[in-house]
């Protein structure tokens, strides 16, 4: 029966991809979008298409960081530079951008394919699929956004057993998009000692390389305003609590107490998760899923708590499933596991309810995965730094942990 739903499973992931890119490209591309729930914007994978024109505002002699008059939004490109230098060696241009398009959409369909592959039980490829196409990795792909790509390398980094190409797919991924730093840290931690030096080491080079752009950062921050509409992160729920209060008829208060209470909850999260006894089944710290969590959620963690993203990086959330799935199956944590597996059901398709409360119901379910995901990882990475720590009974049980 597993195997019946995981061949139904991929069956229906790629032939919906494929109908919604048929009926997109043949006929009306922003029609069929918002049929499937997204808002479109125009041309065709717009997000990419800042790459190619901004390319085109460099040969005019301006930088496309500052000021990008070439593209149809005036949108300056809040990308690191290498971008340009990659577009512009494979000569990637406005009217062949939309290949790159599709190539990043297959990239992370194939992401979803291999975890459907690995379920164990076939409510969970059903699971997995609903999740593969929601609403927010729905918006990834019409966007055509980066992102795709970047959640491809760090989920190759996770899906490979060599511990120093592993480091190095993520060395790539923090290049191209400075956040996947987070996974290469949570990466380190994981790691026995020789193992864990040369990614620390590399980890470091990624940061070096990263601060050396600090003019770019400040750029490519300030060309990355905060939305509280479609979008998660301590800025925007900044955001929409401001225009709340502000429709409710008075205001909250400076919006960086806001986000200084956001940390603060964070950083309670972590103390006392720290702070109390009790064990992790062995079953999870065994698991061929755990890597995957520990990486994804550190870096979904890392985007809520230093800015706003945009709902489609809530893919960081989907390799995070299986483990999730695996601890509501547990007695001593299932009440965890299910709340987790519900709120990211939320959080993925609140963009599909805007109008109808959608987008405070996305925000009170990223900042309750934000402190969930904590909690578990603190448990987690302590057992991993102080094995000494752990009881007796999962001192017997452990085993290393691997990649799946």
């Amino acid at each position: 029966m597993a195997r019946s739903a995981r061949l139904a499973a991929l069956l229906t992931l790629w032939s919906v991809a494929f109908l919604i890119f048929a009926f997109s490209f043949s006929s009306d591309w922003a029609g069929t979008w918002r049929k499937v729930g997204v808002s479109p914007l125009s041309p065709p994978f717009a997000d990419l298409y800042v790459i190619p024109t901004a390319i085109e505002t460099l040969h005019e002699g301006g930088d496309p960081l500052l000021a990008n008059p070439a593209d149809p939004y005036h949108r300056p490109m809040n990308y690191p530079r290498v971008w340009l230098y990659l577009f512009s060696a494979a000569r990637i241009t406005r009217e062949n951008v939309w290949m790159v398009g599709l190539l990043f959409s297959i990239f992370y369909l194939a992401c979803i394919s291999f975890l459907i592959l690995q379920a164990r039980h076939a409510v969970d490829t059903g699971i997995i699929l609903l999740a593969g196409l929601s609403a927010a990795p729905m918006l990834g792909l019409e966007r055509g956004n980066n992102d795709l790509l970047v959640f491809s390398l760090v989920f190759l980094a996770c899906a490979v057993t060599n511990k120093r190409l592993k480091a190095g797919l993520l060395g790539v991924a923090g290049v191209l998009k400075i956040y996947p730093i987070a996974a290469m840290v949570a990466n380190a931690v994981r790691q026995q000692k020789k193992e864990r030096l040369f990614a620390a080491l590399l980890t470091a080079v990624v940061i070096i390389v990263v601060l050396l752009q600090w003019h770019d950062l400040r750029l490519i921050a300030a060309g990355t305003p905060a939305y509280r509409v479609k979008s998660y992160g301590v800025l925007a729920l900044q955001q929409e609590l401001l225009f709340d209060t502000y429709q409710w008829g008075f205001l909250i208060g400076p919006g960086w107490i806001l986000v200084l209470v956001s940390w603060l909850a964070g950083g309670l999260a972590v103390v006392k998760a720290w702070q109390t006894p009790g064990e992790i089944d062995a079953s999870i710290q065994n698991s061929s899923f755990l890597e995957m969590f520990c990486i994804f959620g550190g870096t979904y963690v890392f985007t809520y708590a230093v800015g706003g993203n945009w709902d489609y990086r809530l893919i960081l959330l989907l390799p995070t499933l299986p483990l999730a799935l695996q601890i509501a199956r547990g007695s001593r944590h299932r009440t965890w596991g299910l709340v987790y597996l519900a709120l990211v059901g939320l959080a993925e398709n609140s963009v599909r309810y805007e109008e109808a409360g959608g987008t405070m119901v996305g925000h009170a379910a990223t900042f309750t995965l934000f402190i969930m995901l904590l909690t578990m990882l603190t448990r987690l990475h302590k057992i991993s730094l102080f094995p000494a720590d752990a009881s007796p009974q999962m001192l017997r049980h452990s085993a290393p942990m691997e990649t799946i």
